[in-house]
């Protein structure tokens, strides 16, 4: 899923999915947020070990829980002072 342009976004899908019905496995998740199985299933990973959401075992089956919302816009790397500023610009040297 790394090499998907769309990762941020399918990750915040799955997110969104999950606060919207707590609880739901990870089948009903994919068919929800309308995701592939590998796919939603790296998302679900991701998801889980980045801390956003929580697996839990209920009834025999793993359910999921969201921990704080994915949000792309803000999750979003952010670029370093160094390569949004031009060394020596502006000033009076």
């Amino acid at each position: 899923m790394a090499a998907d342009p769309r990762a941020r976004e399918i990750l915040e899908l799955v997110s969104r999915t999950i606060e919207s019905s707590p609880d739901m496995d990870a089948r009903t998740i994919r068919v929800r947020a309308h995701v592939k199985r590998q796919t939603g299933d790296k998302a679900l990973g991701l998801l889980e070990r980045a801390g956003f959401i929580e697996r839990r075992r209920a009834d025999a089956r793993d359910t999921y829980r969201s921990v704080k919302p994915y949000r792309a816009s803000v999750e979003a790397p952010r670029a370093s002072f160094s390569e949004t500023h031009a060394a020596r610009q502006g000033g009076d040297a």
